[in-house]
């Protein structure tokens, strides 16, 4: 867990914002921390998310972060079947015949991931949002790319059409080496939404010209982590650039001059092998990968984002049990904790 320069803990934090990062898997550490922050008596009425950790802040600003920690629950005792591939649908679908081999078309395959299970998991938020949003006084922003135009921006939730609010959620949830960008028609014009953690840091933080003080979740390694099983496939390294380029980004935030007014929880190597009471623990092997479909490690990550974000709002400035964030000596942003 990390913590960013003079935020302390309190008894109960007024209202404030939240950022959730999270592609994939990732957004189950998300949804624990963000339970877990709930319940030591932290809410928030601003809400901004990139990557499938949208779905997580959106939960947290409807004050329904225990759904967003049950439902992740739920997968994880389930296998994880969100995290099916289109290849495993296929094969099902033909009954997975003796002699037939089943290849993907990497010029035709939007995405690795099979899209009906993601938009199974989003369905109960994609009904009502922007009444809901209004309702309760708060507002939400989802980090969304125009493929086909090329802009990247924050789209309030608040504002959209209620039939919009599962696209943009669906798109803002799309990755390398998991699900393929959401089509959409809107006015007759078709786009491709294209979402991932990356784009968070395309343009001005959700906080600009906001006076609260924030929490930022990331369902990824801050800093990066060596992941020395990583394989060779193109997506995979994509989807490596990517998380890495976050972690390096939230870096900066926090030693920039917005760092006093921002609460990071994301997982250290020190955190898990705290949590895990393994001195041997290496988080860069054992935390799964964003596409990662498993149930055990999925549950694993619920708990430990719980546990991170207890021990940065209930200890002293920085964490009961986390060192104070910094830099390996001699790194210039990342690469270990």
């Amino acid at each position: 867990m990390v913590a960013s320069r003079g935020v302390g803990a309190t008894a109960k934090d007024p209202r404030r914002g939240l950022l959730v990062l999270a592609d994939g898997v990732h957004a189950a550490f998300a949804a624990g921390a963000v339970a877990e922050l709930a319940r030591t008596g932290t809410s928030w009425d601003r809400g901004a998310g990139a990557g499938l950790g949208a779905h997580v802040a959106l939960l947290a600003v409807l004050g329904e972060t225990a759904e967003a920690e049950r439902r992740w629950t739920r997968e994880a005792s389930l296998g994880c079947p969100m995290f099916e591939s289109r290849l495993g649908v296929a094969r099902r679908g033909i009954g997975d015949p003796r002699g037939v081999t089943l290849l993907p078309d990497p010029w035709s395959l939007a995405g690795w991931l099979d899209p009906a299970g993601l938009a199974e998991h989003l369905a109960p938020e994609t009904a009502a949002v922007p009444k809901r949003l209004t309702q309760r006084g708060a507002t939400m922003m989802v980090a969304v790319e125009d493929l086909t135009s090329g802009a990247a921006e924050w789209v309030d939730l608040g504002r959209v059409e209620a039939s919009e609010a599962g696209t943009i959620l669906r798109g803002a949830a799309a990755f390398p080496a998991g699900w393929g960008p959401e089509s959409d028609t809107p006015g007759g014009a078709t786009r491709l939404l294209w979402g991932g953690v990356g784009l968070a840091f395309r343009g001005a933080m959700p906080w600009a010209g906001d006076g609260r003080e924030w929490d930022v979740v990331c369902g990824f390694p801050v800093p990066a982590v060596a992941r020395p099983a990583l394989g060779g496939a193109l997506l995979e390294l994509l989807q490596r650039r990517s998380e890495a380029s976050a972690a390096d980004a939230v870096v900066r935030l926090i030693d920039g001059p917005d760092g006093n007014r921002l609460r990071v929880v994301a997982p250290t190597d020190s955190a898990w092998r705290s949590w895990s009471g393994r001195d041997g623990a290496d988080l860069g092997v054992e935390y799964p990968l964003p596409w990662e479909r498993n149930g055990e490690l999925t549950a694993a990550a619920v708990r430990f984002g719980a546990f991170a974000a207890h021990a940065v709002a209930t200890g002293p400035e920085i964490g009961a049990h986390a060192p104070a964030f910094a830099r390996p000596r001699g790194s210039p942003s990342g690469g270990g904790s």
